[in-house]
């Protein structure tokens, strides 16, 4: 999950103070703190390890791959008092990604989902290094980032039965809360729910398709990001050029998640 905290003077010594005797270890571009290894760290080193690849093929881009500080607390309870103390605003996930005096974090917790946190934060990592902090949408930046953290196939498990339940027995018309004009309206990582977090998915996997010509659409719309031009809403350029892009979602949706 991406929060975005941009408070100048609070750098990353802020984030490290609560925790002792804490060890910095170095993995390419990704620094770890932590009193002890978590367990589950080394499975997914080499994941993360390709993750930069990984993403510049699906976006058809160079990326651009700053150094990340992962801080990662030993139990559940470690990691809530530290928000408490640093980020009392934030929502109480098992992860977050934050942006403090232009250093970017994540914060993990030791345990079963480690693994899927850390890809899933290092995504937003390498999306704001590659197209900065506030251009790339919030339903794109969290819907490549539930792409990655695991395989379609475990995230279909929920994502695709969530929306299922959604669209019910009908296909003609996409439901609303899946529309990507919908999706484009949410500005805040803290009222993404479930919902949003599976259309967001489902439209990211669609957009990289490249047999639909809404692909052409979104990869221009991404370059003109990392340009920095101004890029307005994709639901937009590909209502001109491409008017039946719900269709084609909806399409794609059938084949994917939706069929019995």
């Amino acid at each position: 999950m991406r929060v975005l905290t941009l408070t100048a003077g609070a750098g990353l010594a802020s984030f490290a103070r609560p925790m002792s005797r804490v060890q910095a270890i170095e993995k390419d571009w990704l620094y770890f703190h932590y009193e002890q290894e978590p367990a589950g760290l080394p499975a997914v080193l080499p994941e993360l390890r390709a993750l930069p690849e990984r993403l510049s093929s699906y976006y058809g881009l160079k990326l651009k791959v700053a150094p990340v500080h992962v801080l990662l607390f030993k139990d559940r309870q470690a990691y809530l008092n530290h928000l408490q103390k640093t980020l009392p605003r934030a929502p109480r996930r098992t992860s977050l990604f934050v942006v403090r005096g232009g250093k970017p974090t994540i914060l993990a917790t030791a345990g079963k989902t480690l693994g899927r946190d850390l890809l899933h934060e290092a995504v937003h990592a390498i999306n704001f290094g590659s197209f900065g902090g506030r251009q790339l949408p919030l339903w794109m930046d969290e819907g490549v980032a539930e792409l990655f953290e695991a395989t379609e196939a475990s995230q279909d498990l929920v994502h695709g039965e969530m929306i299922r339940g959604i669209m019910g027995e009908q296909r003609e018309a996409l439901a609303v809360p899946l529309k990507l004009s919908s999706l484009e309206r949410n500005e805040s990582s803290t009222k993404t729910d479930a919902l949003s977090y599976a259309a967001s998915w489902a439209w990211c996997r669609f957009l990289s398709e490249r047999g639909t010509p809404c692909h052409a659409i979104w990869r221009r719309y991404l370059s003109d990001i990392q340009a920095d031009i101004a890029a307005g809403k994709l639901s937009h350029r590909l209502t001109l050029a491409a008017p039946n892009y719900e269709t084609l979602f909806l399409k794609h949706l059938s084949l994917k998640t939706l069929d019995k």
